[in-house]
């Protein structure tokens, strides 16, 4: 009897250990951008998607007549979550 109880277990655990399988790829982190790869708006909104507060960091100059299309993100920071710090620096505009 203590045998039959024994494996009596085993499928029940199996069948958890496969269910916890197939969720485990639904609630996956996603994936974050990586700097200078995508745009600043595409960086900020894929860390905005992710769950992240972004704050944006001026390195070099801050887009008033330069399309942020224009800028490139230098640095990417997520040690402080919900936070998310992006560098951005932009090409002057020529005002300054």
């Amino acid at each position: 009897m203590m045998r039959t109880m024994r494996f009596a277990g085993v499928p029940a655990a199996a069948a958890v250990i496969g269910s916890l399988a197939v969720v485990a790829p639904a609630t996956a982190q996603p994936s974050l951008p990586e700097a200078g790869n995508e745009t600043p708006g595409a960086t900020i909104r894929q860390l905005s998607n992710a769950g992240y507060d972004v704050e944006v960091n001026w390195v070099a100059g801050e887009p008033s007549n330069i399309p942020l299309s224009q800028c490139t993100v230098t640095r990417i920071d997520t040690s402080a979550p919900p936070t998310a710090w992006v560098s951005v620096n932009c090409p002057p505009d020529g005002s300054q």
